[in-house]
């Protein structure tokens, strides 16, 4: 179990210089930026490989006059919804090439999604080269996972590793002063329901959390490629990354003023129990991973049905489903009703 589950939000920030201490390396400056917190989705960049909900989507950038750059089968299914559509290889001047491997890598693309708003410099830089700022980047990635878990080969998986997508994401998530970057379909209603309720516009901190969320994305990504890449050759590198996927929120982590929390898997392996009710803390599913333990000692050494009980990972209670004596009925009151071993097992456990 991983115990709490800290998301962080990370931000970078261009440069014109670097700045350095006696505590490490030099580091990057930033650059001046304006920064407001209502961006109107003037111009949209989509480019998906999973289609789900691009129609719902599509329609509602029509309704709003969105000017969409666009590739491929995303462009076309756009233009069937009745988008206005360019070609990303039209408004830059560069045909697809590589069969497909070089799409969106221009400047025209990136210098939309990383200039500075509001900066003369960045401002006049646009202006010269023709770069169309970009309020808006709808992409998802080539499904790398799914194709090793098919056991493609290794080719197959190579191609199954998606650049251009991942330099989108990243890129727009580095520029959430000005750029929303969505990046899976679930986010599409919040989207849609954050610009309709700001007349087409999205909010300072709707960007950074999609830019947060985005970038936990690329992480994973990446670490799915980088662990089977591991596995492909015969020196493994010496840094190994683990991406967990929160699984369920917890109430809190060891203590309740450790918030955010929350129950992960490895990978999105799932969980090997259900939740049945209520929302548990961190030492709530310790308690019930120790109960399992002792319940599973009970009824492998009796053969008989066991609960138990803990409290802050302390035995507090055990049973085992035995029929209660006609002087316990007595006690607990249910002489004239019938029960199944469970509530046996629960009346016994109240008196230990």
């Amino acid at each position: 179990l991983h115990p709490t589950f800290l998301p962080f939000l990370l931000v970078a920030t261009a440069a014109t210089g670097f700045s350095s201490d006696t505590m490490g390396p030099a580091t990057l400056t930033s650059v001046s930026a304006e920064v407001v917190d209502q961006i109107e989705i003037k111009t949209a960049l989509v480019s998906v490989f999973d289609k789900a909900g691009l129609e719902d989507l599509g329609k509602f950038l029509a309704s709003k006059g969105v000017h969409i750059l666009s590739t491929g089968g995303t462009a076309a299914k756009l233009r069937e919804l009745g988008c206005t559509v360019q070609d990303v290889a039209d408004y830059t001047g560069s045909p697809e090439i590589l069969d497909g491997r070089v799409k969106t890598l221009h400047p025209k693309v990136h210098g939309g999604l990383l200039a500075a708003r509001g900066n003369a410099g960045h401002e006049a830089e646009m202006e010269k080269h023709g770069i169309r700022k970009i309020d808006l980047v709808v992409v998802n990635l080539y499904p790398f996972q799914q194709a090793v878990a098919k056991g493609g080969d290794f080719a197959t998986c190579i191609e199954n590793i998606d650049i251009g997508g991942p330099a989108m994401i990243r890129a727009s998530a580095k520029n959430n002063a000005a750029v929303t970057i969505m990046t899976d379909p679930s986010q599409y209603p919040v989207l849609m329901k954050t610009m309709s309720e700001n007349n087409g516009c999205t909010t300072f901190a709707f960007r950074k959390n999609m830019a947060a969320a985005a970038y936990a994305l690329t992480s994973s990504y990446d670490s799915a490629v980088s662990a089977w890449m591991a596995g492909e050759v015969t020196e493994p590198p010496a840094k190994q990354t683990v991406a967990f996927e929160v699984e369920r929120p917890l109430k809190y982590g060891c203590n309740p003023h450790q918030l955010p929390a929350g129950l992960c898997s490895v990978g999105g392996a799932g969980l090997p129990f259900e939740v049945v009710a209520g929302v548990p803390g961190y030492i709530n599913l310790l308690d019930a991973v120790n109960a399992w333990q002792l319940v599973h000692e009970l009824a492998q050494a009796t053969s008989l049905p066991a609960a138990a009980s803990f409290k802050h990972v302390s035995p507090a209670g055990a049973a085992i489903g035995i029929p209660l004596s006609d002087e316990e009925r007595i006690v607990y009151e249910v002489k004239d009703k019938e029960l199944t071993a469970t509530a046996e097992m629960k009346r016994e456990d109240s008196c230990i």
